[in-house]
């Protein structure tokens, strides 16, 4: 990891949710640059939908949940289902962070946390899969991985857990962004706010967590260095060393 000493390196994800990589990069010499670009906000129906299912939860086989944001909205629910005599739907985590987020073990953990990996390594079945997972645009959710997992033979349940919102850098935000040496963007809302509140200028590098994310860059032409498969800091930091190693002379 040494290659990154004296790097300036953009985070964009809210700063809560940057602290661990934050610190993992300062360890190696980093000039980490926290420039939060979108805010977790609750969903545009107030939760109403993700409630409603949640209150009949004995009907759902599985919970499924595809990021830390979407655990943190039921898991105040899954410790209340600890504490009682109902019965606790099987939970399906992303992946390590998003487990840690829900407060209690998950059943079910994809080999590579990343919704893809999930789908493909989901148990087939035939009960009915609660998706609790973030709201897009418009209000709706990516269907993406109901429809995997209803190809594997579950009928799914789709609830917004959570809606991202641009969050407006600085002036000073602005400049020093514009001149770091990386930048990170973990969701395609925030390579959308980078565009409407930095522009069209990025850094050398850009580092996108997931394919979707990558797309989402592309399409505004923005050209990727690297696409981190998962979200965990380490992995964040292998795709930075992979890309500054190859532009060493």
């Amino acid at each position: 990891m040494t290659n990154l000493a004296g790097k300036t390196i953009v985070l964009t994800r809210p700063v809560e949710q940057s602290s661990e990589l934050a610190e993992l990069l300062v360890e190696v010499g980093v000039n980490v640059l926290l420039v939060p670009l979108i805010k977790i906000v609750g969903p545009s129906d107030g939760g109403r939908k993700l409630q409603a299912a949640l209150d009949r939860a004995d009907d759902y086989d599985w919970i499924v949940v595809t990021s830390a944001n979407g655990a943190q909205s039921i898991s105040s629910f899954i410790k209340s289902l600890a504490t009682s005599d109902a019965r606790r739907p099987k939970i399906a985590a992303v992946g390590s962070a998003t487990e840690q987020a829900l407060g209690c073990a998950a059943d079910f953990m994809p080999s590579t946390a990343n919704a893809q990996t999930l789908v493909r390594e989901f148990p087939f079945g035939e009960g009915r899969v609660l998706l609790a997972q973030v709201e897009n645009l418009g209000g709706a959710v990516d269907s993406s991985v109901a429809r995997g997992l209803a190809e594997r033979g579950w009928l799914v349940d789709e609830a917004a857990a959570y809606q991202t919102v641009a969050a407006t850098p600085s002036e000073q935000e602005v400049a020093q962004a514009s001149q770091a040496d990386a930048v990170v963007f973990y969701s395609g809302s925030a390579v959308r706010s980078w565009r409407a509140g930095v522009g069209m200028k990025t850094p050398h590098v850009v580092i996108a967590i997931g394919e979707s994310t990558a797309r989402v860059a592309r399409n505004l032409n923005i050209q990727v260095s690297s696409v981190a498969a998962q979200t965990t800091p380490r992995a964040v930091v292998a795709a930075l060393v992979g890309v500054f190693e190859q532009q060493r002379p």
